[in-house]
């Protein structure tokens, strides 16, 4: 089962951290909440993106598979880090759960195929375990849809522009159910991170207006239509 825990290392009170950063900046009072959630909303919707690179997320995933937390490493704005599941050290040839694609999972004879391969692939591990083979070798044989464990810590600058690519219905199943996941618990979190998830953790369709991808949903219209 997926899980997503964020950590106490999140702060709760994001705005007033940008508003208090940015009134330092301009020499303004920051001793006031609402003046200082005031001030990072006005400087968030002008565009001063870099003020978002000041509160950062740390959050625990689990049961997602290796191949969505590959895609996580595509977002690397702002210095994110992750640390990952080791195939080094796990042994992974005692067994492992794997992420099954909702259309390979309702149909049957495609299931067979994949729960077979699987199978093939850990007796495969255990074979060369037992011609002690080291775990960082034998582990090369696992899948893209192997459950790996991830801690990754992201700043709100990139998160946002993660949620904006990855919450698009282009988006591939599994990334665009955890972007939605994330979404959720970090609205629940906080009051000020449930203001800024319903602010901005949009498609990017909803943020910029219109539709940019080539193959669209049609959810906002595309940009040659509204130049038109």
């Amino acid at each position: 089962m997926a899980t997503i825990e964020i950590k106490e290392w999140t702060m709760k009170d994001p705005l007033n951290c940008i508003g208090f950063n940015a009134g330092t900046c301009w020499g303004s009072p920051t001793d006031n909440l609402e003046k200082n959630k005031k001030r990072a909303i006005e400087c968030i919707k002008s565009g001063h993106g870099r003020v978002e690179e000041l509160p950062d997320v740390y959050v625990v995933i689990e049961g997602y598979s290796a191949k969505m937390m590959r895609e996580l490493y595509t977002h690397i704005g702002g210095s994110p880090t992750r640390m990952q599941a080791s195939t080094r050290y796990i042994d992974y040839a005692k067994g492992f759960k794997t992420v099954i694609p909702p259309k390979i999972e309702s149909n049957p004879e495609a299931l067979k195929i994949w729960n077979e391969t699987i199978v093939h692939i850990t007796e495969g591990m255990n074979k060369l375990k037992e011609l002690e083979m080291p775990k960082e070798d034998y582990t090369n044989l696992l899948p893209l849809a192997y459950e790996s464990k991830m801690i990754w810590k992201i700043n709100l600058r990139t998160l946002i522009n993660f949620m904006n690519m990855r919450l698009c219905s282009r988006a591939y199943w599994e990334i665009r159910s955890f972007a939605n996941e994330l979404k959720k618990a970090l609205s629940e979190y906080s009051e000020e991170w449930k203001e800024i998830a319903n602010a901005l953790f949009v498609p990017k369709c909803i943020a910029a207006g219109y539709c940019i991808e080539k193959f669209t949903c049609g959810l906002r219209p595309k940009k040659e239509e509204i130049i038109k």
